[in-house]
């Protein structure tokens, strides 16, 4: 299993492995923000989908994964990344069937398998992925993902999840291809994972 990188050597690794070489063809041609992963990274995961059946890697075989780490209770980032998600499965068409949306959640305090399937019940595509610390935690590790709980005194809420703002993208046999950021109209992102279908 990977070991757990600081949010600086995860924010390098991605940094270093980013490109931006020209591709002939616009479904072809890189988006902003686009980065290539390299053998660093592994989408190696033992988790517990929303309806409470044990969701691995290796279950999605076959597919491309398209994953966005993030919370429920994440005020305005993740419910826009999701929107994202979404949109791009809508313009996809047809072939969104042949990828697998994930949303794996950086908040095992919080979100449990009913907290998943209750914020994820408006789209029956996107599958929320929980499990026990550690087990996210190495989820996490593996895919250089940086997440950290960060407090709120003074708020009923008691803390935030601070977390990477990015989509990962697999090939079909779950090797982790390309990180995009969150921000990427559906567009862009529809364009990316037309590449891998």
């Amino acid at each position: 299993m990977t070991l757990y990188r600081s949010p600086l050597l995860a924010s390098c690794a991605l940094i270093a492995c980013c490109t931006l070489a020209a591709c002939s063809g616009a479904s072809d041609r890189p988006q902003p923000g686009e980065i290539k992963l390299t053998a660093a990274f592994d989408a190696d995961f033992e988790l517990i989908d929303h309806y409470g059946a044990p969701a691995t890697d290796e279950r999605f075989d076959g597919k491309p994964m398209l994953i966005y780490f993030g919370f429920t209770t994440c005020p305005d980032v993740c419910p826009a990344a999701l929107g994202t998600l979404t949109t791009t499965l809508d313009r996809l068409g047809n072939q969104a069937d042949k990828i697998q949306p994930l949303f794996i959640t950086v908040d095992p305090g919080r979100d449990d398998v009913e907290r998943m399937a209750n914020h994820l019940a408006y789209d029956p595509r996107i599958l929320g992925l929980t499990g026990s610390e550690p087990a996210l935690k190495a989820a996490q590790a593996a895919m250089n993902v940086y997440a950290a709980k960060t407090p709120l005194p003074d708020s009923a809420m008691e803390y935030t999840m601070d977390h990477q703002r990015l989509f990962y993208l697999t090939d079909a046999e779950g090797t982790p291809i390309l990180a995009f950021p969150d921000s990427l109209p559906a567009e862009s992102v529809v364009a990316i994972v037309r590449r891998v279908l």
